[in-house]
């Protein structure tokens, strides 16, 4: 029988590898978020990091690293979607994986838009309407709170799921 190597206690201002690799076997989805910036056009983020945090009333967390120029847009009472995007669509995360705005990003994406409201995916898997609710200092990240207002069902599926190599990028 082998033994397990102790848990290290106490701060350490270096992570291990094997930490590191261990970290990134937490599990998370892809989701795209969606809102209107402050000049009127359709913003969006691809976010990994994302999470209920409560049951009443119902509330997401994600994280959102600190210099993004998207958490002053995400004020409190502010209105964004939360897209979960569904297995196998590789070509939509690819859509919005690098920070990029216009029209071109939209391309071939079967939409719906009301008016004062972001913009729906309709090829995800799922949507959640949400009102941000504040920020929280999380490290090089801030938390954005997002009381869920609405949602539903679109495409179905199953949700994509992302598994990092490890705890030093995404």
């Amino acid at each position: 029988m082998s033994e397990k190597p102790p848990i290290q206690s106490g701060p350490k201002s270096v992570i291990k590898d094997d930490v590191a690799t261990a970290m990134g076997k937490i599990p998370s989805g892809l989701f795209i978020l969606s809102f209107i910036d402050d000049a009127g056009a359709d913003d969006f983020m691809l976010a990994s990091w994302v999470q209920q945090c409560s049951f009443s009333p119902l509330m997401v967390n994600i994280a959102i690293r600190s210099e993004r120029s998207i958490l002053s847009q995400l004020v409190p009472g502010k209105i964004f979607n939360l897209h979960i995007i569904k297995e196998g669509q590789n070509q939509m995360v690819g859509k919005f994986a690098k920070p990029v705005s216009g029209a071109d990003q939209l391309k071939d994406l079967n939409l719906q838009r009301e008016p004062n409201l972001p913009v729906v995916l309709l090829d995800t898997c799922a949507v959640l309407q949400c009102k941000a609710a504040g920020v929280l200092n999380a490290g090089d990240h801030q938390l954005l709170l997002g009381e869920v207002v609405s949602g539903t069902m679109l495409a179905g599926g199953d949700p994509m799921v992302h598994v990092r190599k490890n705890a030093r990028n995404y």
